[in-house]
């Protein structure tokens, strides 16, 4: 398989799940684009951090030479998928970042206008950088967290304005 073939696997397989999770999540929230939009690039965050995974588990039992990893070293169209791991084994590594990325993805698709849904979103996606989710998605994961953050602030004020 060239690197090309597996790039288009892989991004096709994240905009396919985040589309199809998109879909789901969008009768939920009917009333508020803006969180629609923070549990999209959430959902976008945790499935990208999760797709970093499977690379690093199949590089096996095996420590990294250094922080900065590359979770497909076989993609390189895209410098070996970059990531950053405080882990000192990719399996393991690869394996947090899974179950990581998931708790990402179901945080923003169910959670994430909870009391402090907004924070737990933008520390899950935090971890999700120090354990091998790459580089890019926590961005994401924290952007979205950001977003939702403010439209709780903004609800808590209109809520206190109506009292």
């Amino acid at each position: 398989m060239d690197d090309w073939t597996l790039l288009v696997v892989l991004l096709g397989s994240i905009i396919a799940l985040t589309a199809l999770v998109t879909i789901i999540v969008r009768r939920r929230f009917k009333g508020s684009i803006t969180i629609a939009v923070a549990t999209i690039l959430g959902i976008f965050a945790g499935i990208g951090g999760a797709s970093h995974g499977p690379g690093e588990m199949l590089q096996g039992n095996i420590a990294p030479s250094g922080i900065i990893i590359e979770a497909w070293p076989a993609l390189t169209s895209l410098s070996g998928e970059p990531a950053m791991t405080l882990i000192p084994n990719f399996s393991v590594s690869g394996i947090v970042t899974v179950i990581t990325g998931a708790a990402v993805t179901i945080w923003a698709a169910t959670r994430i206008q909870s009391k402090n849904g907004a924070l737990v979103l933008i520390l899950l996606s935090t971890m999700m950088l120090f354990v091998g989710g790459g580089l890019i998605p926590p961005v994401f994961g924290v952007v979205a967290g950001i977003i939702a953050a403010r439209v709780s602030q903004k609800d808590l004020k209109t809520s206190h304005q109506k009292i």
